[in-house]
């Protein structure tokens, strides 16, 4: 009877890490810039509230992707930021678990000489710090 209980304890061991798991989710980022551009820049939540920044293709159409895990979807986000002179159509997209979560799609146009952050940005999702 005591090997039972060992064999049990083991096991249910063993479950517990698999259930904590179970609370994190894959999230997926992408972003696609439907025009030449140079410079652009993708800004994105990777782990508890740190971020990455990454240089976005230049060519049209090219998708950017980035794949984390974070245990609460809700903060996900990314910023897709063009600079002067160039505008276009931005299309951004997070998906958690292979579900579309936040999807955005928009005209993006800096302003010259605009100090503001938000400039020329596109934020889809939790808002970046």
């Amino acid at each position: 009877m005591p090997i039972a209980a060992v064999t049990l304890t083991a096991a249910g061991s063993q479950l517990l890490p698999a259930t904590a798991r179970a609370d994190l989710h894959n999230i997926t980022y992408r972003a696609r810039i439907d025009a030449l551009t140079t410079g652009s820049q993708a800004t994105f939540v990777i782990n508890g509230g740190q971020t990455n920044t990454t240089g976005l293709p230049s060519m049209p159409g090219n998708v950017f992707e980035a794949n984390t895990v974070l245990p609460d979807p809700g903060q996900a986000g990314i910023r897709i930021v063009l600079h002067f002179p160039y505008s276009a159509n931005v299309h951004c997209e997070i998906d958690v678990d292979d579900n579309v979560f936040a999807q955005v799609d928009q005209m993006v146009r800096p302003v010259p000489g605009n100090a503001d952050p938000m400039n020329g940005a596109l934020q889809c999702g939790a808002p970046l710090s």
